[in-house]
């Protein structure tokens, strides 16, 4: 591709100033006439000249280019010269490929001119200066050349029964360019006594038509005076040649558009014939189709085209040209000469497309189902036409035209491969009215014709939308705590508005809203009491009602059930603090019992609520009420005192038992036992702890001795606390951590050692717990005030406390017996 090249800038000038400005002076160029061949252009609002086309010097050397300036109203004209400056860029070419020349063997060697071979070079340019010489044929060098003119000459005797032909090859250069040619040298023989003239060679009037040479003749032998003459030889011809198609063999085409009508012109099937055609009619041609036939399709054998027997011209000769059936056509046609000789060729028509077919689709409709959770650009289908047509008239077009007022949708069209494919263009919610289904028109065309087609679209839900109660939050009225299990609390209800399992919905409660699993809701939605409540565990419920839809992935909605328990009178009073009381022996009474390091007062408190608790009375049973040992003085404000009656001797009677009960006076009376060990003790820390030899240490064997006697495991025992309170008198503390503890008794320890007894320790001092429900059952049944120290009627006792405490009456035998 030649890119434009700036050659000149025309300007006109302007003899009236007051014109010269202004819309009035807005020029229009335009080359009018002398730009030959189109080579020049013009920019027609700046006057510049541009090289549009290859120059060439050899075709033409100066252009003369007319020139008009106008402004709409007013014109004027000028001329331009362009000069072409010469450019080797042309190789010599001699005039033809072939030269005849002829010479007499006669000949006595002097230099005598033969012929000149002239290139079709021009003989006027610098570039065209030549060389010339002899490569190779010039056999004993009887031939020399002129290098810079090209003629050659004789420069040996030629002998004709040596040579009768001489073939030389000669080139012709300008230095940069060369071209060959062939020199053909043949010999005449002449009579020497009748001067006939003999030809050597088979003449041929196509390749040298005249022929022309010296005859010289002497007298007295050669040796006298001597005459000449030309003698020019016309070769007569003769049929000798067939007619030749220029285009054969390869490059016969034409082009016909189809359903062109008869007659139309086609192409032209011209020959030429090498014989002379002023002789006779041995140039004389006439053609005829000797073979009309189709490559494919339809009309195989017809006549579908015609030629003029006097010019060559092939035209259509019978309609329903159809490129879609047939689209090119083989002709062989046949030049024949005056004297019959024939050429032939074979020529290729090809049939150009008509846009004269409707474009269709290959399907008669189509259903498509696309995820409402698809992606804008998603493709959806792709859809397949078929035009017959062939290029730009078979190129296809799609697009959507009807059902879709939203525009939700696209065509990306593949022109050439007449395909189409549907594209989604923005987001689809299958829950918007109208966007379930589309019924979509979609359109096909190509430069004049088109189709439609109908297509039906589902959107299939995805689940994208969380199931929702309505209310999300409700608050109910308060709840006895007593309520039974099974009774309904409230009802919930969620919708999701998606659609197939999708909106199906499963009910549960979210564990951490109700970790001791107290409720449940079934899948209507009603929320129900599962298990005992209990207001002094959890007073307040806070219940997460969870709705899951069965999508994939699941959405989970939520409602939220605030509900209070109202109190009910289920617990009894208990001891305010885990009490170790200590008489001092040999202490006249009456002596207010120290129950702690801080106070001497009894207190109960109750889990209820107010209206369930205080106040609080204080008793002992009944056997109790008159011994000579304590006095249980209830002060009336939720409080007692405990009162020695006496002195102790701690030798004689080391601990007492004093059941108590404390009374919950409401509209359910319960009651609370608990027991005390009285105890005077005699050990230290420091031998509490300590280990001999590989023995256990009392510390060891007190968690030993608990973890059986409670059927609880080791790491259940949590030894808490160790106060040696006065010298060798020590308080231990423990608590255990197993369930029926935790939930049914609360149990506390304080242990009293003492450094004389070969027991681990002498006995279990402080036991706290509720009557109620416990393990070891009432310990209201007690009937005897203490346990004497190395009594059978001590340990018997403990039997009557329920079954936990079998095992302690057992250690107190084994211990009793033992030499540890």
């Amino acid at each position: 591709m030649l890119s434009s090249l700036f050659l000149l800038k025309v300007f006109f000038v302007f003899i009236n100033s007051s014109y010269s400005s202004g819309a009035n002076a807005k020029l229009r160029y335009q080359i009018t006439s002398g730009n030959v061949g189109g080579v020049f252009d013009m920019e027609p609002e700046v006057g510049t000249i541009f090289i549009a086309q290859p120059l060439d010097y050899e075709q033409n050397k100066l252009y003369k280019l007319h020139v008009l300036a106008s402004d709409g109203k007013w014109e004027d004209y000028a001329t331009v010269i362009v000069t072409i400056v010469n450019k080797n860029d042309e190789a010599p070419v001699f005039s033809v490929n072939e030269y005849y020349g002829s010479m007499t063997e006669e000949l006595d060697g002097s230099p005598v001119f033969v012929l000149q071979v002239l290139p079709l070079h021009s003989l006027y340019c610098a570039n065209a200066k030549l060389r010339y010489q002899i490569t190779s044929g010039n056999v004993g060098g009887v031939f020399d050349m002129e290098p810079e003119v090209g003629t050659i000459f004789i420069a040996q005797p030629l002998d004709y029964e040596q040579n009768k032909l001489y073939k030389l090859h000669v080139l012709a250069s300008d230095g940069k360019w060369e071209d060959y040619a062939t020199v053909i040298v043949t010999i005449f023989i002449i009579d020497e006594v009748t001067g006939k003239i003999y030809a050597q060679i088979t003449l041929d009037r196509e390749a040298r038509a005249v022929w022309r040479f010296v005859v010289l003749a002497t007298d007295e032998g050669g040796e006298g005076l001597t005459g000449f003459t030309d003698v020019i030889i016309n070769v007569w011809d003769i049929n000798d040649n067939a007619p030749l198609f220029a285009c054969a063999p390869d490059n016969c085409n034409g082009d016909v558009t189809e359903n062109s009508p008869p007659g139309t012109s086609v192409m032209e099937m011209t020959a030429t014939d090498l014989d002379d055609a002023a002789v006779g009619q041995n140039a004389v041609l006439a053609y005829k189709i000797v073979g009309n036939a189709a490559l494919n399709g339809a009309n195989r054998g017809a006549d579908v085209f015609s030629i003029n027997p006097a010019t060559g011209t092939v035209s259509v000769a019978m309609s329903g040209l159809d490129r879609e059936q047939t689209d090119s056509y083989i002709l062989v046609v046949e030049a024949r000469d005056g004297g019959g000789m024939i050429g032939t060729a074979t020529a290729t028509i090809h049939v150009t497309d008509v846009n004269d077919h409707v474009p269709h689709f290959l399907d008669r409709s189509c259903s498509i189902r696309i995820p409402e959770s698809s992606e804008p650009n998603t493709p959806i289908i792709e859809l397949a036409a078929e035009d017959a047509d062939a290029g730009e008239n078979g190129q296809l077009t799609f697009s959507v035209v009807a059902g879709d007022p939203e525009q939700k949708f696209y065509m990306v069209s593949h022109r050439q491969e007449q395909r189409g494919t549907l594209r989604l263009k923005k987001h689809l919610d299958y829950e918007r009215p109208g966007e379930q289904r589309f019924n979509l028109t979609i359109k096909v065309e190509d430069m004049q014709y088109s189709s439609l087609l109908h297509c039906t679209l589902e959107v299939e839900d995805c689940n994208d939308h969380a199931p929702v109660f309505i209310p999300h939050f409700l608050q109910l009225p308060a709840v006895r705590e007593d309520v039974a299990p099974g009774t309904s609390v409230a009802s919930v209800a969620a919708t999701d508005l998606d659609s197939g399992l999708n909106r199906e919905i499963t009910y549960s409660i979210a564990p951490e809203s109700d970790p001791y699993h107290l409720f449940s809701v079934d899948q209507s939605g009603l929320v129900t009491v599962a298990s005992e409540l209990d207001r002094e565990k959890v007073a307040q419920h806070h219940l997460v009602v969870l709705a899951t839809d069965h999508g994939t992935a699941p959405l989970t909605g939520t409602a939220t059930i605030q509900m209070a328990l109202l109190d009910v009178n289920d617990n009894g009073p208990e001891f305010e603090a885990v009490y170790a009381p200590i008489v001092w022996e040999n202490v006249l009474g009456p002596q207010v019992v120290q129950l702690n390091q801080s106070s001497t007062l009894l207190r109960a408190v109750d889990q209820d609520s107010e209206e369930n608790g205080s106040p609080f009375s204080f008793s002992v049973p009944l056997e109790y009420r008159y011994s000579n040992d304590f006095h249980l003085q209830d002060n009336g404000n939720d409080t007692a005192t405990i009162t020695t009656l006496r002195a102790f001797d701690r030798e004689r009677q080391k601990e007492f038992l004093l059941p108590l009960r404390s009374y919950l006076y409401s509209s359910v009376i319960l009651m609370c036992h608990a027991f005390m060990f009285v105890s005077l003790t005699d050990i230290s820390a420091t031998e509490f702890m300590e280990r001999r030899s590989n023995l256990k240490s009392k510390y060891e064997l007190l968690g030993d001795f608990l973890s059986d006697m409670l059927s609880v495991g080791a790491d259940d025992i949590n030894i808490f606390s160790l106060v040696e309170v006065r010298h060798r008198t020590l308080d231990v503390r423990f608590s255990v951590h197993s369930t029926p503890f935790l939930r049914v008794e609360r149990v506390h320890g304080y242990l009293a050692a003492h450094k004389q007894k070969t027991a681990p320790f002498d006995s279990l001092q402080v036991f706290s717990t509720e009557g109620g429900g416990s393990l070891a059952g009432s310990l209201s049944s007690f009937s005897s005030a203490g346990l004497e120290e190395g009594t059978a009627a001590g340990h018997e006792c403990l039997k009557e406390w329920g079954p936990r405490f079998e095992k302690l009456k057992a250690l107190y035998e084994r211990a009793e017996g033992s030499d540890l």
